[in-house]
């Protein structure tokens, strides 16, 4: 009997431990250098490095580059100590795409492509996911020079964290064995998966959407799918004091839908999206919902911008709903350039719903995407920084805006030009209105 209870306690103590060494923490770009927090995370490595990447720095400019060149990483790679495998997706051309895989694969990244027509959009890298001290990296950022110094991003780090990693382990494995083979094929060693302490949070991805046949995702024919949708929408409706929101779009009839629902039992909502949803005064006062008996029917979230009609004071409870875009540029056709490009969701404080998922009707059915679920109780200090982040992004550069007003007044009158871009500014539609009204003409 004693030998019995030694053994439960000495069991208690290892799960105990394994749950203390998980950690989970989140960057923000353009403010901090993630490059070298990833090139930390890399360096544990003890077998294999798994990425799954919409884009990469593949040249030295990326420090990431230069780590994974040096001789010793060279040397675990050529020996088969390391594998590292990329399935990578790109948005150059695609002779560019190719070129830049081909550059992978001489520094021993076996890089495949997805061959379906969806685009794999994850930003991910999975350190040893097999195991049950496995780590994940993953958020909104491509691992790229543009996003690191321009967009505002986020990536979180899942540290010895073997039940999140296996679960993306999952998902590699999946997309990998439906890819295609871009230069010389490497063998993996075969490896099964460590028993695991439950995770830090949880993890949604949206392959559950499709059917896989022959190497190609269909979407179901007699499914709903919405999966991502579907969690967003749940987190909207158990919020019972504020919602805040930073997203590039918001496009899905269901999280309107959610959102004028939640605003309508007095749920304060603030909502950050990209430059790229502003639409003109005259283009906003036409702008009509489209009657939906259905609201998963694709029709209701093709080409709508449902951050303009939030906006809006036709609808019961648009007084708790305050809508500002980041805005950086006169020439609204620029709006790529310091993209708002994170896609986070914050309820009531205590609920963190965060990955790679853009809300819109194409994420959801043409890209290959993942939303992860955090709790305050499980990661405290993340919500407070995804709190901070927003309340940087809210503000941004407001107090810059007067400044900017008087520098086209200034130009108007000394008959001049000025340049079209300027530092980021949190601006609501009107007040966009204004600016372009005074200044678009005068900038060059």
């Amino acid at each position: 009997m004693k030998n019995i209870k030694n053994v439960a306690i000495l069991l208690t103590l290892i799960i105990f431990s394994n749950i203390t060494l998980a950690e989970v923490s989140v960057l923000f770009h353009p403010y901090d250098d993630t490059f070298s927090a990833i090139v930390t995370r890399l360096k544990t490595a003890r077998e294999r490095i798994d990425l799954a990447l919409y884009n990469l720095e593949a040249s030295d400019q990326s420090s990431i580059i230069t780590f994974l060149k040096t001789k010793e990483i060279q040397n675990r790679i050529n020996s088969n100590e390391l594998s590292i495998r990329l399935i990578f997706e790109g948005y150059s051309s695609k002779e560019e795409n190719l070129a830049k895989m081909l550059t992978l694969e001489k520094i021993g990244i076996d890089a495949r492509a997805l061959s379906s027509s969806k685009k794999m959009h994850h930003k991910f890298a999975v350190i040893d996911g097999n195991r049950a001290d496995g780590s994940v990296i993953s958020g909104s950022a491509n691992w790229s020079i543009g996003s690191l110094k321009n967009y505002n991003e986020n990536i979180l780090f899942f540290d010895q964290e073997g039940d999140m990693a296996q679960q993306f382990q999952e998902e590699f494995d999946f997309l990998w064995n439906i890819s295609k083979e871009i230069g010389h094929k490497k063998e993996v060693r075969p490896y099964t998966f460590e028993k695991t302490s439950p995770s830090i949070g949880k993890v949604y991805f949206n392959r559950n959407n499709f059917l896989a046949r022959n190497g190609q995702l269909r979407k179901k024919s007699n499914d709903v799918g919405f999966r991502l949708t579907k969690e967003v929408v749940r987190a909207i409706d158990e919020a019972s004091d504020k919602i805040e929101i930073a997203t590039t779009r918001l496009k899905l009839r269901p999280i309107y839908n959610a959102l004028v629902r939640a605003a309508k039992r007095g749920i304060k909502i603030q909502i950050v999206v990209t430059m790229g949803e502003y639409e003109w005064a005259s283009k906003r006062a036409k702008m009509k919902i489209k009657n939906c008996s259905d609201e998963f029917d694709r029709k209701c979230s093709s080409s709508m911008n449902y951050a303009a009609f939030l906006a809006k004071d036709n609808y019961e409870g648009h007084e708790n709903v305050d809508i500002r875009l980041k805005f950086f540029h006169l020439k609204t056709a620029a709006y790529l350039t310091k993209q708002m490009h994170s896609k986070y969701i914050i309820i009531d404080d205590h609920l963190l719903l965060t990955g790679s998922f853009n809300w819109s009707y194409s994420s959801e059915f043409n890209h290959i995407e993942n939303i992860i679920e955090l709790k305050e109780i499980e990661a405290k200090e993340v919500l407070l920084d995804f709190n901070k982040d927003f309340h940087k992004l809210w503000q941004q550069g407001r107090q810059n805006l007067g400044k900017l007003h008087k520098k086209i007044t200034d130009v108007k009158r000394d008959k001049e030009k000025m340049d079209c871009g300027f530092s980021p500014i949190s601006l609501e539609y009107k007040e966009i209105d204004g600016l372009l009204k005074r200044g678009q003409r005068f900038c060059q």
